[in-house]
């Protein structure tokens, strides 16, 4: 199981199911997208995900589970980027400003 599998599933939910609309949030092709949803599902052997055909058409009772701990565990690992970032300050990323120039 991998990070990438966890936030790929998490965007399918948040996507109203539409993997094509996930891979765009997310930056990658759809075929990554179902593929690294169906490498995990083989994994845990439970289907996250009900389907008619190809098409995703719900979330199963285990599915509910699975991103539930899903979202939780990606919670924490921003838990732990903050409480680093809040350890050394001279690492934290530097806030975008703007401005303009006089012409």
């Amino acid at each position: 199981m991998k990070l990438q599998q966890l936030r790929f599933i998490l965007a399918i939910a948040e996507s109203d199911l539409n993997i094509t609309q996930a891979s765009e949030k997310l930056y990658t092709s759809q075929p990554g997208v179902s593929k690294q949803l169906r490498l995990l599902e083989d994994e845990l052997g439970i289907k996250i995900f009900a389907r008619n055909g190809k098409n995703l058409v719900g979330v199963t009772e285990e599915g509910k589970t699975i991103l539930e701990k899903a979202q939780s565990i990606m919670a924490q690992i921003n838990e732990i980027k903050e409480f680093s970032n809040e350890m050394n300050p001279e690492r934290r990323p530097l806030p975008i400003q703007s401005f303009s120039v006089a012409a």
